[in-house]
């Protein structure tokens, strides 16, 4: 995981020597060298921390929009569950390692204070991950079942009723046309 792996640890260098550039999510970086894990930095830790989380809870759930148009209604339904429970996962999983990375970075490497989640994580809760994901669900269109002949609608003249037929059956008159037309040149050919 990235943010463990890369965005946690570089925090425990901000007490070195020379400063240490670590991403704030918003566009600019956040760069700190030669002070302690207290105050304003760890105000700044928490603020970027549930920022990143929240903007790739966004970005998933903006991909998976993408990606589900391809498919099926009841392929991308299945597809938009599994994205909400894996994000709300990954947040809870964040959220514990954010506790104790907050706690070893207040200690002084032998005495640690008690764990302490400062972040303010509105709209990271699990309910509030499964709403994005049940309204992604009522985004997606309605798909009707191809073999069902759809109603026409209502069209003012002949041409814009069969304009709506062709668009709606196009997929085997198309052939269909094509067939009858191969049919009527062979006996030129022939």
């Amino acid at each position: 995981m990235w943010f463990i792996n890369q965005w946690f640890f570089k925090w425990h260098f901000i007490g070195k020597d020379g400063p240490v550039t670590i991403d704030s999510f918003d566009g600019r970086g956040i760069h700190y060298g030669g002070i302690k894990f207290d105050g304003t930095a760890r105000i700044v830790f928490w603020d970027a921390l549930v920022r990143g989380v929240r903007k790739e809870i966004t970005e998933q759930f903006a991909w998976v929009d993408q990606e589900v148009r391809n498919y099926n209604r009841e392929t991308s339904l299945k597809a938009i569950d599994e994205c909400a429970g894996l994000l709300a996962a990954f947040v809870r999983s964040i959220r514990r390692e954010a506790v104790a990375k907050d706690r070893i970075l207040r200690g002084d490497g032998i005495n640690f204070p008690p764990e302490n989640d400062a972040g303010r994580w509105e709209g990271t809760s699990d309910k509030e991950i499964a709403s994005l994901g049940e309204a992604l669900k009522a985004a997606l269109p309605h798909q009707s079942d191809p073999l069902t002949p759809t109603p026409l609608v209502a069209a003012a003249t002949f041409r814009q009723r069969a304009s709506v037929y062709w668009h709606d059956n196009q997929w085997w008159l198309g052939p269909l046309g094509f067939a009858v037309g191969l049919s009527g040149l062979l006996p030129f050919v022939l």
